[in-house]
Order: structure tokens, then sequence, then C-alpha cells
């Protein structure tokens, strides 16, 4: 398969596990949701030896059992590439504006586009973010 394939391939895994799941702390989450990502395209992602959370303040706990104060922190750790947002790529993870006090990320859809969680939704949603509210980007091949 070539990249762009493996790439898609990854993002209809994730969107097939993750799309008309409720946001749930600890079960489905941006964190949970980026770390299937990553395993599709062949990371090896131990996020379970986080523990388990059920609450913000105890996603920041199990960041920091990791040694990570937060999401960009732990992308940063993972060996991801950083790039700018402008470079992103189907299935890149980006970090975007949030009230998450571990930061917020999504996974890039193309066009514009990521697929995140809102608060104004249940789910996983399509988002065109401006430019200003991607703050990091990380390319995953």
């Amino acid at each position: 398969m070539t990249p762009l394939e493996i790439r898609h391939a990854a993002i209809e895994a994730t969107m097939a596990k993750f799309r008309d799941q409720p946001f749930q702390w600890g079960q489905v989450d941006c964190a949970r949701v980026a770390a299937f990502h990553l395993k599709q395209l062949g990371y090896k992602i131990a996020i379970s030896k986080a523990g388990r959370y059920r609450t913000a303040l105890g996603a920041a706990k199990a960041l920091g059992r990791l040694g990570y104060a937060s999401l960009s922190e732990m992308a940063d750790g993972l060996g991801l590439i950083p790039i700018t947002p402008a470079r992103m790529l189907l299935g890149d993870i980006a970090e975007v504006e949030g009230d998450s006090p571990v930061g917020t990320i999504a996974l890039y859809a193309g066009n514009g586009n990521v697929f995140a969680f809102h608060q104004d939704h249940d789910g996983l949603v399509t988002a065109s973010p401006n430019a200003s509210s991607i703050l990091r980007a990380w390319s995953v091949l």
C-alpha cells in the first residue's frame, strides 16, 4: 500500500470504531482516539500503562504517570515528527485550541478539516478550525 492508502485505511478504521460514540473520559476521548489511530499506523502505544481515569483531572494524572504534562508532550515523546499545520496530510495529528487541561488533539481529515470532539456534539465531528486555532501538528508517517 502507498503511504496515502495506509493513512486512509487508518482513518477509516479509527472512524469506524469511534464515529458514533459519545465523549467519555478514559474510554472515548481524544487521547484514546489518537492512540488507536497511531496503532493502526504501526506505533507502539502504551496508553494502558497510564491507568484508568474518568475525569479531566484523572486524565492529567494519568499523563503524569507516563511522564508527560500534556498530550502535545506525549506526541513529542512518541517520536512523531513536528510539522507546520500547513503541511498536514490525511491522518496527521493536530493540537487544537480547547478547554482540556491536558490539551486537545484531533486527526487531520484533509481539506482543512479535522476529526475532533466538540462540546456541542456527542461524538467525533468533522470541524473546520481556522488556521490560528491549530497550535501544533505532527506527521504520522
